[in-house]
């Protein structure tokens, strides 16, 4: 029995031995990948901004700065008034929900591109013509049937409101509006109220979300469900808060697919944790997350198809077709996008007859043959430098062509200024992950720093485009704001000639 009792102590000391080595390997090697990621953002910015030039003319690049310098002075004044949480965050909600209102007014986005077929297929699921639609081979539904989830909720604001597209604006703006308050709260979680209230703020002023409030976009509803689930993992290790994550996840994945990559970096994120705190409580929340997220998904995905609306589930049902085009640059066709409904993918089934079987071998072949005899890296690499590093082109889907033509010096500043912001974001970030000894020991910077690799290293390898970064947007301002609030202290302290409180950071 003795015996039993030692060979079983001695099993514990390995066990802990291994995880402690696990523990610094894991802190090691995610310090290095955060050091090299943002390393990398900042050439891409550099090399895309400065050394090739972004064509910025004199005027926006003084009215662009100008505005960034009076955005960042009034919000860091605004934010060393003394208010309580509610104050915050109703100052908040009102600033944000007027400025976007004031913007649509600005800027009257029209429907176009995938937004457009989106709405038509709203129209169609509450005219009940939908069933019969998506169950063609040839319809954009069929083979974009992950596309359904968004209609589907589209189709829910169309029965009680009607179609009016106003209605549609309002309810982007009060999400986007909902996103702010929910950075607000969750920055609460590891800063005060002044560092909140001012990366809240920034985030409602940034050019690359607030220029897109009037179109039609699952991001937006994708993004403030995935930050609902970052702020519940983050707020208080419980069941309940790790249950509620874990329907937000699963909700987020129904409009915006790319909402998986959050949900493994919360998952592993509970492992690290879980290695880190040799806990196996930690563990367990790992397993119940990743149980509750998957139960979900798949409940989720078989109402979708037991109600007709998609027969064949919302799951993606072409797999290769984003890594084909990230890493050749086309299809298997070869033949390019001519509309939303006409894209590469529609051409690629089209030459297979629209036989999903015979499309999908056909991709996985090409993608064989590509990694056979050698992939383009430096096309790869142009792609995914200009993913980092170029202005956010999600203003080019708001339809109003007219406008943007009249007001091009108002565009070039709104990009200039968001470029700044986003670089600031990136360079507070790498000030950050440089001075930051432990990557695993506080989850506040675990989870963001997974959720932005996750996706940096996710996006080589797929189709990209800049306004793809709304996620990474988020993020950045999670892990960046406290570093940038500090430097503000930093900047007043030495240029005005008074003390002021050293706000704690």
């Amino acid at each position: 029995m003795r015996g039993e009792l030692e060979e079983i102590h001695k099993v514990k000391q390995r066990v802990e031995l291994i995880l402690e080595d696990s523990n610094k390997f894991i802190n090691r090697l995610a310090r290095y990948l955060l050091v090299g990621v943002f390393i990398f953002c900042l050439l891409c910015l550099f090399k895309i901004q400065v050394v090739e030039g972004a064509a910025w003319g004199t005027p926006a690049f003084v009215l662009g700065g100008m505005g960034v310098v009076i955005t960042f002075f009034l919000l860091f004044k605004l934010s060393t008034v003394n208010l309580s949480d509610w104050q915050a965050l109703f100052l908040l909600a009102g600033i944000t929900i007027i400025f976007l209102g004031l913007w649509n007014y600005v800027y009257r986005t029209k429907p176009v591109s995938d937004y457009q077929v989106l709405l038509e297929g709203a129209r169609d699921i509450v005219n009940g013509t939908f069933k019969s639609q998506a169950v063609k081979p040839s319809d954009y539904f069929r083979y974009y049937n992950f596309q359904i989830g968004y209609a589907y909720y589209l189709s829910v604001f169309m029965r009680v409101f009607g179609d009016r597209l106003l209605y549609f604006k309002i309810v982007e703006m009060v999400v986007i509006t909902l996103t702010v308050l929910t950075l607000y709260k969750t920055l609460r979680l590891f800063s005060n109220r002044h560092v909140a209230f001012f990366g809240a703020g920034l985030f409602a002023f940034f050019p690359f979300i607030f220029i897109g409030a009037g179109i039609i976009n699952n991001q937006h509803e994708g993004l403030l469900l995935e930050a609902l689930a970052i702020y519940f993992v983050l707020k208080r290790r419980s069941w309940l808060n790790l249950l509620i994550a874990a329907i937000c996840i699963a909700v987020a994945q129904v409009l915006r697919p790319t909402a998986v990559v959050v949900a493994m970096a919360i998952l592993v994120a509970l492992i690290i944790q879980a290695i880190q705190q040799k806990s196996r409580q930690r563990l367990g929340e790992a397993v119940l997350f990743l149980s509750c997220f998957w139960i979900l998904g798949w409940a989720i995905n078989q109402l979708f198809i037991l109600s007709g609306i998609a027969p064949y589930g919302i799951k993606g049902g072409n797999p290769y077709y984003k890594f084909l085009i990230g890493l050749t640059g086309k299809g298997v066709s070869g033949k390019y996008t001519t509309s939303a409904r006409k894209s590469q993918l529609y051409y690629d089934l089209k030459a297979y007859h629209f036989d999903y079987a015979l499309y999908k071998d056909a991709a996985a072949e090409k993608l064989r043959n590509a990694f056979t005899h050698g992939i383009d890296i430096q096309e790869v690499m142009k792609r995914f430098t200009g993913f980092i590093g170029n202005v956010d082109n999600q203003y080019n889907l708001g339809g109003n062509q007219h406008f943007l033509d009249r007001h091009p010096l108002l565009i070039s500043s709104l990009n200039f200024s968001g470029i700044v912001i986003y670089s600031s974001t990136v360079l507070g970030t790498f000030k950050r992950v440089l001075t930051e000894k432990r990557v695993t020991t506080r989850m506040s910077y675990l989870l963001p720093a997974l959720v932005f690799g996750m996706f940096f290293f996710a996006y080589i390898f797929m189709e990209t485009q800049a306004r793809y970064r709304f996620e990474q947007y988020y993020v950045l301002f999670l892990l960046a704001v406290p570093t940038l609030y500090q430097w503000l202290v930093q900047v007043q302290k030495r240029t005005f000639d008074r003390e002021i409180s050293d706000h704690r950071i």
